[in-house]
């Protein structure tokens, strides 16, 4: 039920994109309601929201809000480069400023990764999310004199990429990240990040039993 609650706005989007005569707006309109939805059911079946859905919402609102009032697209489409640049800014503050990587930030729980590898892993991270930002930025509004196609095709295209290829390109880049730090790690801090895992999963998309902040890896110290 939590898994379909997490990507009920991204369905919701796509298909009232694609049954409204590909109307951005329409679209728009269906995935803040449906996330307001997510919001309620999360609450319901939690009886709590976690912090990145408090996150979530509220950048959902700042570019869907302005889309829906002036009925200008572009607002929406502004918002993946957007949202990818400042995770990677707020990956680099977190890491080299506040001393804090960003999986404790959001989840409250701290992590049993050396610091010399979560650096490594932080600054790859930040430029990857740089990255996605341009790649969005040019799906999104350079199709047409790239590609020699219409706008209407261009926009086609970039719902297909928010979709789906974005979700796509973050889950191969978050598994080969993860690879690499998990095969950086001793036994005892693989286990402890095991179980975090396991935590955070079941926080967000599993029974979400367990209580904010209650973090199996919390006692394994970095080394």
């Amino acid at each position: 039920m939590k898994l379909l609650l997490n990507i009920l706005p991204a369905i919701c989007f796509f298909l009232t994109y694609k049954f409204s005569d590909h109307n951005l707006i329409y679209a728009t309109i269906a995935v803040v309601i449906s996330s307001v939805i997510t919001l309620g059911g999360s609450w319901f079946l939690q009886g709590k929201i976690t912090r990145i859905q408090i996150v979530v919402i509220l950048v959902l609102f700042i570019f869907a809000i302005p889309t829906i009032l002036v009925k200008d697209p572009d607002f929406i489409k502004w918002k993946v480069s957007v949202v990818n640049s400042v995770i990677a800014v707020a990956i680099l503050l977190c890491q080299f400023v506040f001393k804090k990587d960003i999986i404790e930030a959001l989840t409250g729980c701290k992590t049993p990764i050396p610091e010399s590898v979560l650096k490594k892993a932080a600054v790859a991270t930040a430029v990857y999310f740089l990255l996605c930002a341009c790649l969005n930025y040019v799906i999104a509004f350079r199709l047409p004199e790239i590609m020699n196609i219409n706008s209407d095709e261009a926009e086609n295209l970039w719902v297909n990429y928010k979709t789906y290829g974005n979700g796509i390109l973050n889950t191969v880049f978050m598994i080969g990240v993860f690879g690499w730090v998990y095969s950086q790690l001793t036994d005892q801090q693989k286990t402890a990040l095991e179980k975090l895992v396991a935590d955070v999963k079941d926080e967000h998309i599993g029974s979400g039993k367990k209580n904010a902040g209650e973090c199996s890896s919390e006692e394994s110290g970095k080394q």
